[in-house]
């Protein structure tokens, strides 16, 4: 899909208006998983919505729910090839709060590989900031590569950094065992950048194109002619 003439580049301010979020996030959590799956090799399958049972620091259950999961099944196949090139980030940071090595995550038999989370103001602020990055560390402790795609200027960023805090939009990935994030930083007005998915090794990433998937978005909800 091609960018109309005149259509807003990267993330609207009045998208993260409540009016219109819940609808973006919804939305955009659609659009993510229909981009990647044909492009996943067969061995892996790729949900929305998915609750998550884990069991937390105090060994009580709890179901979580990322906005994407990218599961492991056992046809394996060769990946997908696409010429969308990955851009490298802004910077890295360290991630602090590491927790205890006792989760389990089980899903259906098979082992999660990716979350996918496009983070929502309930993510940001109180109470649930702080769930948010308790399942986060949580999913980090078990070998998950986590994907954070933060459109919205207001409330808390998991990765405690000046520069991640300065930022309008904020995209990371944290690959399995690692204790930093690469970090993507956009500034209001700037395209959103094609971010890497990882997969287990050998596999390739898979590239996400972020501005592409907000046209497509903006195009079909109608909105990209009211915004320009």
């Amino acid at each position: 899909m091609t960018k109309r003439k005149g259509q807003h580049t990267g993330m609207h301010p009045a998208l993260e208006q409540p009016r219109y979020f819940p609808d973006l996030h919804a939305s955009l959590s659609v659009y993510i998983r229909d981009w990647l799956a044909p492009r996943l090799p067969e061995r892996y399958s790729i949900s929305v919505e998915r609750g998550l049972s884990m069991t937390d620091e105090s060994g009580a259950a709890k179901q979580y729910r990322p906005d994407a999961s990218i599961d492991q099944v056992k046809s394996p196949e060769a990946p997908y090839a696409d010429a969308i090139v990955v851009q490298p980030p802004s910077f890295s940071v360290e991630v602090s709060g590491q927790p205890q090595r006792h989760v389990a995550i089980r899903d259906e038999g098979e082992s999660l590989v990716t979350t996918i989370e496009i983070l929502s103001p309930a993510n940001k602020t109180g109470a649930g900031y702080e769930d948010f990055r308790r399942k986060q560390e949580l999913l980090a402790q078990k070998g998950i590569h986590l994907v954070e795609i933060d459109l919205l200027k207001q409330g808390k960023r998991r990765c405690r950094d000046g520069r991640v805090d300065q930022a309008d939009y904020v995209m990371t990935v944290q690959r399995a065992g690692s204790r930093h994030a690469n970090v993507w930083a956009v500034a209001l007005g700037d395209a959103l950048p094609v971010i890497p998915v990882p997969l287990l090794a050998p596999d390739a990433d898979v590239p996400l194109p972020l501005e592409y998937i907000l046209q497509e978005y903006l195009e079909k909800s109608g909105l990209g002619r009211r915004l320009e």
